[in-house]
């Protein structure tokens, strides 16, 4: 069995830089960045600290920085990386608690300044709300909806390196999925929030870093352009949301 390489940067319990430690690991078959973490912390060093939960990409958990770019360790097969080594640190952008280990509190922050939950125009209707295939909402926004927080996006975003007060691609592309959504209400309320001149869409400069990490192939990259379009003419916007809902909601 061959040996891999894996160089980790390593940092205290108050996140402070201890550097970078490499550790040799047997490469089993189809063995993930995150197989090889948990190897080194069974048998070299049991106080490397790192976070996962499903270990099948579906909550996000274990995003970091993988030679280089962010990535889900569930998801990175150490062989397919091309390269005689790993290099693993954590995600940028986002404070460090320890090892790999960051705080997504600044990504939450950002998150609930856009009003994520469903603000409903008819909270008493007893109707279900049915959203015809046809429309808008349905056609327009199917491979935008399968965001899991993970926060590489924000990670991976150039601008939101050089600026705190940037919500970010995902809380944007939550904000377009509730604009758009018929059911909803409070679309002036998030146009301002993203209409702001520090904070909102025209500060994305159309890296397409956003688009080119997130694990879910979401294109986050095509949704800030719509919104730059929408603010522009937002007479169009509000006949895409009248179009879209047939019954009152539940």
């Amino acid at each position: 069995m061959n040996t891999y390489q894996v160089r980790i940067v390593r940092s205290d319990e108050k996140g402070v830089s201890r550097g970078v430690e490499t550790f040799s690991v047997a490469l089993a078959d189809r063995m993930t960045v995150l197989d090889a973490l948990f190897s080194i912390q069974a048998n070299q060093d049991p106080s490397l600290s790192f976070r996962c939960a499903c270990r099948v990409g579906m909550c996000g958990t274990c995003a970091m920085t993988i030679n280089a770019v962010p990535r889900l360790a569930c998801k990175t097969q150490v062989g397919r990386l091309d390269s005689p080594s790993v290099t693993i640190a954590p995600l940028p952008n986002l404070p460090v608690v320890k090892d790999l280990v960051i705080s997504l509190e600044p990504f939450f922050e950002q998150w609930k300044k856009i009003k994520p939950a469903l603000h409903s125009e008819a909270r008493d209707s007893n109707e279900l709300a049915r959203i015809p295939a046809g429309s808008p909402y349905a056609r327009e926004t199917p491979r935008k909806r399968d965001c899991i927080t993970c926060g590489i996006c924000y990670a991976a975003c150039g601008v939101k390196a050089t600026s705190g007060e940037y919500l970010g691609p995902a809380a944007i592309n939550k904000a377009f999925l509730r604009i758009l959504d018929p059911r909803d209400d409070a679309t002036e309320e998030r146009l301002d929030v993203i209409n702001g001149e520090r904070a909102g869409i025209w500060r994305c400069h159309t890296q397409f870093g956003c688009t080119a990490a997130c694990p879910k192939k979401i294109d986050l990259t095509d949704t800030l352009v719509r919104l730059k379009r929408a603010m522009l003419f937002p007479s169009k916007l509000k006949k895409l949301k009248k179009k879209g809902v047939s019954k009152a909601v539940s």
